[in-house]
């Protein structure tokens, strides 16, 4: 048929539209209840390119988990390029959770309740990621500056974290009918309040 052309995607779009579809679903349905069918009728990519990309169900689960991981992280260290302070470092954590909890929920739903362990037979647990390791070294640095009360960097960690976290837990299950971005003043605060000196 003269003068009808097929629709090219690159190779890296495809890839990229297979992952966040996938993502996506996986967050929405489970691991267990999610196809590569459903994933080829969702993304409109086809079986044969998916295949080409990823072994097998389970490797394309890992490469969403690495990406994601590897994203919030490089989006949080941009921000904690720009911060200064312990308390303004571990406000750039907060800040991020919020807008990627506005932004990009199903990346923040992602992080916040993948069941992991469905697909990694030896998952590390989500405080031991790059971003959760950074957080318990500004939180050592400031104690070690005084600004931060002395005691288990863990427990710390999560008295800030947790404040923050559970704030954009109940935004995502939309028990928070206000704004992140409306409650930052007040959730700054009060997660500082838990740790400061």
């Amino acid at each position: 048929m003269a003068g009808i052309r097929k629709r090219h995607i690159a190779p890296q779009e495809k890839m990229e539209k297979v992952l966040r579809v996938a993502r996506e679903l996986f967050v929405q349905k489970g691991y267990h209840s999610v196809s590569i069918p459903a994933i080829v009728d969702a993304s409109g990519v086809s079986t044969g390119a998916i295949y080409s990309y990823f072994d097998n169900k389970e490797s394309l689960a890992l490469r969403i988990h690495q990406d994601t991981l590897n994203d919030f992280q490089q989006m949080f260290e941009r921000r904690l390029s720009e911060a200064g302070s312990i308390r303004e470092k571990l406000e750039a954590f907060a800040r991020l959770s919020f807008d990627v909890a506005e932004s990009d929920p199903v990346m923040m739903e992602y992080m916040l309740f993948m069941k992991h362990t469905e697909f990694m037979t030896e998952p590390t647990p989500i405080c031991f990621t790059e971003p959760f390791k950074k957080i318990r070294q500004i939180v050592e640095q400031g104690m070690d500056e005084g600004v931060i009360r002395r005691q288990d960097v863990y427990t710390a960690a999560i008295a800030y974290t947790g404040v923050v976290l559970r704030a954009v837990e109940l935004r995502l299950l939309c028990i928070l009918s206000n704004s992140l971005e409306q409650l930052t003043p007040d959730l700054l605060h009060n997660a500082w309040a838990a740790i400061e000196s």
